[in-house]
C-alpha cells in the first residue's frame, strides 16, 4: 500500500468506501521497494539505496558511493473482514453478520535513479517514478440488508491507481552535512461505487456508477543529512502538504422502486497531511547498520481529514493526527549476501467516533515485521527481496441505523512480496 503525494491521498477514499489497500502509516504506504521495505521504511539517515533515500530524506542521496538505477516490484495482499450488528429499540438484534473482501494481489512497481556528474561532484541528482498507490476490492452482498447491516444489503467495490513522480537534487555543502530538495507530482484515477463522500448519510437512496477523472497534485519535500564522523549519522526531512485538485465525480442515485434516479455531479477536496520525519543511524559494530526513524503525520489539520459528518453530509473522515516509529538492522554475511530485518509501529489515526466512515480500511494495521535481503549477482549489479506481514488491527465503533444502534468492526492484515534489481557505476 504500504507514505508520497496524492496517490496516498486518494487511498484515503478507497478507505471510505469499502476497499482494501497496502498496510501504513495512516494513509501513507510505509515504504518504497526492497530494500527500504527490509529496514521496516527505516531511511531518513539511513541511504542503502536510492529509492528509500529518495522517499524518505532527498538530503541523504548525497551519501550513495556510486551512480545507481534501481527497477522493483511490490505484490500486496490485503485482507479485511467487515462486521456490524443493529440493536432495535427492544434490545433485539435487527440484524448482524461479517463479510470478507476479496482484494485479490495488488502490484506495485518502482523505479528510482541517482546520478552524480563526476565523483568530485557536490551536487547529487535523483529521480523517483513509480506506484506509490494502489487499492481494489469488491465485498458481496446477499441482498439482504440484514446480513451485514452497514453494507446496506449491497455490494461494495473501489479501485485506485496512483503514480508519482519525484526529481530530487542534494548539495554537499561539506564533508559532513549535506541538504536536498523535492518537488512532488502525483496523478491518480479512482472508482468507488456506492459513493458516499459529500453525499447525505439519511437511509434510502445511494449514489451508484460512480467516477472520476485523472487527479492531479503536488507539493514538496526538504531534508538535511549529518554524518558525525563518527559512525553515527542523523538526517531530517520535511514533507508540505500536497495540494491537490478537487475530486470531480458524476453518478446515479439508486433508491426504492417508487424512487426515480436522478443524476449527481460533484466535487470533494482531500489533501495529504504534513509530513516530519528524523532518524539515526549508526555502523560502529562490524559488518552492521541500525537505523531508528520517528515520524509525524498531521492528519487533523488536512483538508478532507480534519471533519467528519458536518449537517448530515460526510465532509471528511475526521482523522487523528499520529506518530509512526520505524527501526531495521542490516547484517552483511559475505561479499554477496547482505540480510535486513525491520520493524514499524503506527498509531491509528482512525478514532472509534469515525470507524463507520473507514469500513474495511487496512489502513488500521499498527504492527508490521519485515525481512529481506541483498544478492550481489555481479559486479555492481544486485537483486534484493523482501517480505512483510502486517499484523491483524481492528478499528470499531457506534453507527447511525433507522432501525436501532449500529456497532461495527473492521479487522485487518496484510502480507508484502518484493523483488528487484540495482545497477551501480
Amino acid at each position: 500500500m504500504k507514505t508520497s503525494a496524492l496517490g496516498k491521498v486518494i487511498l484515503v477514499l478507497t478507505v471510505l468506501c469499502y476497499s482494501s489497500s497496502a498496510f501504513g502509516q495512516g494513509v501513507m504506504l510505509r515504504a518504497i521497494g526492497a530494500v527500504n521495505e527490509s529496514m521496516g521504511s527505516a531511511a531518513t539517515a539511513c541511504p542503502l539505496d536510492s529509492a528509500g533515500a529518495i522517499q524518505w530524506n532527498p538530503a541523504s542521496i548525497s551519501a550513495l558511493k556510486k551512480n545507481e538505477m534501481s527497477f522493483g516490484l511490490g505484490i500486496i495482499m490485503p485482507k479485511s473482514i467487515v462486521s456490524s450488528s443493529v440493536i432495535d429499540s427492544s434490545g433485539d438484534v435487527w440484524g448482524e453478520g461479517s463479510t470478507e473482501g476479496r482484494a485479490g494481489s495488488l502490484p506495485a512497481p518502482t523505479m528510482s535513479l541517482v546520478w552524480r556528474p563526476c565523483p568530485k561532484s557536490r551536487i547529487t541528482y535523483g529521480l523517483g517514478m513509480g506506484a506509490v498507490g494502489g487499492a481494489a476490492t469488491l465485498y458481496p452482498s446477499t441482498g439482504n440488508p440484514m446480513d451485514n447491516p452497514i453494507l446496506g444489503g449491497h455490494s461494495k467495490s473501489s479501485t485506485v491507481v496512483v503514480l508519482q513522480v519525484t526529481p530530487t537534487v542534494a548539495v554537499q555543502v561539506s564533508d559532513r552535512l549535506s541538504l536536498g530538495f523535492a518537488p512532488i507530482v502525483d496523478i491518480a484515477a479512482l472508482t468507488i461505487n456506492p459513493m458516499q463522500l459529500g453525499q447525505s448519510l439519511a437511509p434510502g437512496e445511494d449514489v451508484h456508477n460512480y467516477g472520476t477523472r485523472y487527479a492531479w497534485g503536488g507539493g514538496f519535500q526538504m531534508g538535511a543529512y549529518y554524518d558525525f564522523k563518527n559512525h553515527f549519522k542523523t538526517g531530517f526531512m520535511f514533507k508540505s502538504p500536497i495540494w491537490a485538485e478537487s475530486l470531480m465525480f458524476h453518478g446515479t442515485t439508486v433508491g426504492a422502486p417508487s424512487t426515480p434516479s436522478r443524476p449527481v455531479d460533484g466535487s470533494f477536496n482531500l489533501n495529504l497531511p504534513m509530513t516530519l520525519s528524523a532518524g539515526i543511524s549508526y555502523d560502529g559494530f562490524r559488518n552492521t547498520v541500525l537505523a531508528l526513524d520517528v515520524r509525524y503525520f498531521d492528519y487533523a489539520n488536512t483538508n478532507g481529514f480534519r471533519h467528519g459528518v458536518v449537517e448530515g453530509k460526510v465532509a471528511g473522515l475526521d482523522w487523528d493526527s499520529v506518530m509512526s516509529v520505524a527501526m531495521g538492522v542490516e547484517r552483511t554475511l559475505s561479499k554477496k549476501l547482505k540480510v535486513r530485518m525491520g520493524y514499524c509501529w503506527n498509531q491509528n489515526p482512525i478514532p472509534s467516533r469515525s470507524a463507520f466512515l473507514n469500513v474495511s480500511a487496512p489502513l488500521t494495521i499498527e504492527h508490521a515485521l519485515s525481512f529481506g535481503g541483498t544478492y550481489t549477482i555481479a559486479k555492481d549489479f544486485d537483486m534484493s527481496f523482501a517480505y512483510s506481514h502486517g499484523f491483524s488491527a481492528t478499528s470499531a465503533g457506534a453507527f447511525y441505523h433507522p432501525e436501532g444502534t449500529g456497532y461495527v468492526s473492521n479487522r485487518s492484515y496484510a502480507n508484502l512480496l518484493l523483488a528487484g534489481f540495482t545497477k551501480r557505476w
